[in-house]
């Protein structure tokens, strides 16, 4: 009879791709990225205005450059979450040797902009910035060596991994870009705390990041300044702290209203670095606390489903590209907290930039792969087999 009234209940779709699809990934962790790459737009509103009208361009030109980012972004995240485990894999560990080489010739064809550090291919139309691209294929080709021989022959594993860190560390410290090898090397101890080293190799680890770190001290006059000041206890009102914490005290919770932030018009990098410095003082705390909340969902919700995933390289790879995107995060907005020295660190699909934007497209994208819902019979039921 209920039936008859009702009408008998609807076929769910089950051999529909899409849905199997929407069905595999965690909707939350997608719906807060594209939160995020959201927000992003309306501060790229506020925040590169100033940059625009520096460089004798059209009020938004750079709000419209960075949506086109945000497409290309959101495609990649749609489509590389699609892919099957071996293409995740052969592209991972391609990219990472394309970027490596790309890092290699950097000192010969990159150019640094006036900032004193070389990091940049300035091409007639585009900007690449190659450490961008290299954390996440560092991630799966790091991921790769460790779950492949985690049982058979762990130390090679160790070494080898080891070998590759070392060499993307060293390119990164050529260039300087301390930020990017904090991040790096973070990424690569998470990785192997999983796995579990011995005591004799943390302490030679160790000793080997301190090394990394008194080498930038002593001879990047820019680290050295920037440590000295956060440990400073007088902040000079026109230095980059200094306009931050003006920006963020006359935001207060509420915000001045879009469009008649003052401070961006002085600080450096307010389209970037310091974004969320203009925000706060544009829209409020309220947009920090925002932001806040959807990288802890991003956490959270990728954290739960890596706690149940077993295969050993789906769990790496899901650690490492989860540790990358909150530490930039927890970088970014330390920074303009005061809570860690001052370093340009952008803030994930929030800051204006071209390489940030496109490869944490990929990243994400990455991310939601690996922590499908999938199961032994088709662990890759959508777009390639297993």
């Amino acid at each position: 009879m209920t039936d008859i009234i009702h009408g008998s209940p609807r076929a769910l779709p089950v051999d529909n791709p899409f849905f199997r699809w929407w069905l595999s990934i965690d909707q939350w962790t997608l719906l807060a990225t594209l939160g995020l790459i959201v927000v992003g737009l309306l501060m790229s509103m506020a925040g590169s205005v100033p940059l625009a009208d520096s460089n004798d361009m059209p009020t938004f030109y750079y709000v419209y450059r960075h949506a086109i980012y945000a497409v290309i972004s959101f495609f990649l995240i749609i489509f590389l979450s699609t892919m099957s485990l071996p293409l995740i894999r052969r592209f991972g560990i391609v990219g990472f040797f394309l970027v490596v080489f790309a890092l290699v010739l950097l000192p010969i064809f990159g150019t640094d902009f006036g900032k004193g550090a070389v990091r940049w291919y300035s091409l007639t139309w585009i900007t690449i910035q190659p450490s961008e691209y290299l954390k996440p294929f560092f991630v799966v080709f790091v991921s790769w060596i460790v779950a492949g021989n985690i049982n058979s022959n762990p130390r090679a594993a160790l070494i080898l991994s080891f070998f590759s860190m070392s060499v993307c560390v060293f390119l990164l410290t050529l260039q300087p870009d301390l930020g990017q090898t904090v991040v790096l090397i973070g990424c690569w101890v998470l990785i192997h705390f999983v796995v579990g080293v011995s005591w004799l190799f943390s302490a030679a680890f160790f000793t080997f990041v301190a090394s990394i770190a008194f080498i930038f001290y002593q001879f990047s006059n820019h680290v050295a300044i920037r440590l000295k000041t956060f440990f400073s206890n007088v902040i000079e009102p026109t230095s980059q702290m200094g306009l931050v914490e003006q920006a963020i005290h006359a935001g207060g919770f509420l915000g001045v209203g879009a469009g008649n932030g003052k401070i961006k018009w002085s600080l450096p990098d307010a389209h970037t670095d310091f974004i969320i410095a203009v925000a706060i003082e544009e829209f409020g705390l309220i947009v920090f606390f925002l932001v806040l909340t959807l990288f802890i969902i991003i956490l959270l919700r990728t954290l739960s489903r890596l706690l149940l995933e077993r295969n050993p390289f789906l769990l790496l790879v899901g650690l490492g590209l989860l540790t990358i995107i909150q530490t930039q995060a927890l970088i970014n907005l330390g920074v303009a907290a005061r809570l860690l020295p001052t370093k340009g660190m952008t803030l994930p699909f929030i800051s204006y930039g071209g390489s940030s934007m496109v490869a944490m497209g990929i990243l994400m994208g990455l991310l939601l792969n690996v922590t499908r819902r999938r199961t032994t019979e088709n662990i890759d039921s959508f777009m390639g087999g297993t």
